[in-house]
């Protein structure tokens, strides 16, 4: 089975999608803790950085843009 762009495109949307269901996501240098629906927390090894939902929504669209996806 040969894998298109669009199959492409449908599973970074999905894996997206999966990952911002969850309360914690893991990145190599930090991890961000989700607390509730409008406060989030970026966790590394040097402390937390509270953040609000504003904060984490300029972040989803950065990512969002990044990698041309559309939700």
């Amino acid at each position: 089975m040969k894998l298109t762009k669009q199959r492409l495109i449908e599973i970074i949307k999905e894996e997206y999608q999966s990952i911002l269901s969850e309360k914690t996501v893991r990145l190599p240098s930090l991890d961000i803790n989700f607390q509730g629906s409008d406060k989030a927390q970026l966790l590394s090894m040097k402390g937390a950085l509270p953040i609000s939902r504003q904060d984490a929504k300029a972040i989803m669209y950065a990512i969002q843009k990044e990698f041309s996806i559309r939700v």
